[in-house]
């Protein structure tokens, strides 16, 4: 199975594309879609969401996991953000490909142990996690911790409805 994580932003947009193969994770690819920061709104977004359907149609992706935003001390900030993830969402959607959004906290400890690691942390563990990986950028390696807490947690809820229905 094909799996995307997506780390929003209206500068750069991390990505990352893994390959679960049962007990098995292989990394397929990295990147940032980037955008000018002097662009307009409009066309940023639109630059997100082609990037994304390129990548998304490279790679046959068959699932997908974007970070939810939250709001801190800024609202305009979080509403821009929400507007990034709206253009990854939808590239998603137009593919039919099934968008499961995951807390930063959360993501954070399932791939690298604790849910308030900083990026410096979310970076070592991808290069402890996939050695031969050279990532550029936090936004990729948090794309990266994205799609393997969307695998973990895929296969998380798989064993805990079998162990539903078994008991039963």
């Amino acid at each position: 199975m094909q799996v995307i994580g997506i780390d929003p932003g209206l500068i750069n947009t991390g990505w990352a594309v893994i390959q679960e193969d049962g007990s098995k994770i292989k990394y397929l690819g990295s990147g940032i879609c980037k955008t000018g920061n002097k662009e307009e709104m409009t066309a940023r977004l639109v630059s997100i969401l082609e990037q994304l359907r390129s990548i998304i149609k490279r790679f046959e992706v068959e699932t997908g996991a974007i970070e939810k935003a939250f709001v801190k001390n800024d609202p305009l900030s979080a509403l821009k953000l929400g507007q990034a993830r709206a253009s990854a969402m939808i590239a998603l959607g137009e593919s039919k490909i099934e968008v499961s959004e995951y807390a930063p906290n959360y993501v954070k400890k399932i791939f690298a142990g604790k849910g308030h690691a900083t990026k410096e942390e979310v970076m070592r563990m991808a290069s402890l996690q996939f050695p031969k990986v050279c990532l550029s950028k936090t936004d990729e390696a948090d794309a990266l911790a994205i799609a393997v807490c969307h695998v973990h947690t895929l296969k998380l809820n798989a064993n805990l409805n079998r162990a539903i229905k078994k008991a039963m």
